[in-house]
């Protein structure tokens, strides 16, 4: 059988710079998997403007001339960052629909997983971006093994909690990466801020990024759609604008129902307000399913889900939360 080929680049922060060797070793780890990784331009030649590879139209062409790659399979960044939406007025979006790739990506790649979602066909998958996904130097967690297997291999699956989870940060910038061991904490359990059941599509996005794309040509429908929002840094402040903005622009008006991963990192900047408060108080009566304290996002392990998969979500006080991908697009 014919290796899965990724092709690597970097929309967004140059990480294969900042964390050379955990750029490195996590391309190994993938080609330990089975896989060939062919890279961009900009990420072999190591080009470097601090913050970012080159310029938004040069990095859109990284991308592009891996698109049209017939030999790459999947395309994978190495990292997320802050302006992966700049590429998106240079991108040929009949060239990506026409190459059938699979776009991995979490984070900041939302940015690029709307475009695609609104100008094609095409479904990427949420999550897996090749550094923080596969640059865990104790290795993948077993729960991150069998998410990929779910995906790859199965059309219809329950989504499970992992037992355990860290969202404490391991500096890629010294060797603490690869010389302190990750904390890991009990999981307590998805968690229910309005009971109900629905089916829908599901579309999974970063509410920072989700948030600068709205009023643009770039933004899917969100209507009849169950919607999971992330965030890695949610600063209660930032927070509430945030979640307002999607509310006053009528993203939480016409969706099937609602899921809130854990934040990386949360701050309440001395409120004494918990995560769920400002959502409880944005969001107000709503009559569809809401779930919040989800596995999907910058928490590890994470879940890998493939954007416009049937889901079901099921949300009741005495029998608990299942979540199920009925009709995984993955292998549509």
């Amino acid at each position: 059988m014919k290796k899965k080929v990724i092709g690597v680049y970097a929309p967004s922060n140059p990480a294969h710079i900042w964390f050379e060797e955990k750029y490195l070793f996590a391309k190994k780890q993938l080609e330990d998997m089975g896989f060939e990784i062919v890279e961009g331009d900009l990420v072999k030649d190591r080009v470097y403007q601090g913050y970012r590879t080159a310029s938004a139209k040069e990095r859109a062409e990284e991308m592009m001339n891996l698109v049209k790659n017939k030999d790459i399979d999947i395309m994978m960044p190495v990292i997320g960052g802050y302006n992966s939406g700049s590429l998106l007025p240079y991108l040929d979006f009949d060239e990506i629909e026409k190459s059938k790739k699979k776009f991995f990506g979490y984070s900041d790649i939302t940015a690029l997983q709307m475009a695609i979602l609104k100008k094609t066909n095409l479904k990427p998958i949420y999550g897996g971006s090749l550094i923080p996904t596969f640059g865990e130097y104790e290795g993948m967690p077993q729960f991150v093994k069998d998410t990929l297997n779910n995906l790859f291999t199965k059309e219809n699956y329950t989504l499970e909690e992992p037992e355990f989870y860290s969202n404490k940060l391991l500096n890629a910038f010294t060797d603490e990466w690869k010389t302190k061991k990750r904390e890991y904490i009990k999981n307590e359990g998805w968690k229910i801020l309005n009971e109900g059941e629905t089916e829908g599509e599901v579309i999974i996005a970063n509410i920072d990024t989700l948030v600068s794309l709205l009023a643009t040509e770039y933004v899917p429908t969100f209507k009849d759609k169950i919607l999971i929002l992330e965030e890695m840094n949610a600063t209660i402040d930032s927070e509430e604008r945030n979640l307002n903005t999607l509310k006053l622009s009528g993203v939480f008006e016409g969706v099937k129902g609602l899921i809130f991963g854990k934040p990386e990192v949360y701050n309440n900047k001395n409120s004494n307000l918990e995560y769920i408060d400002i959502i409880k108080e944005v969001l107000g009566e709503r009559n569809y399913p809401i779930i919040y304290n989800f596995d999907c996002g910058h928490t590890i392990p994470s879940l890998i889900i493939s954007q416009d998969s049937l889901l079901s979500l099921k949300a009741n006080y005495k029998t608990g939360i299942k979540v199920e991908i009925l009709k995984n697009s993955y292998i549509d």
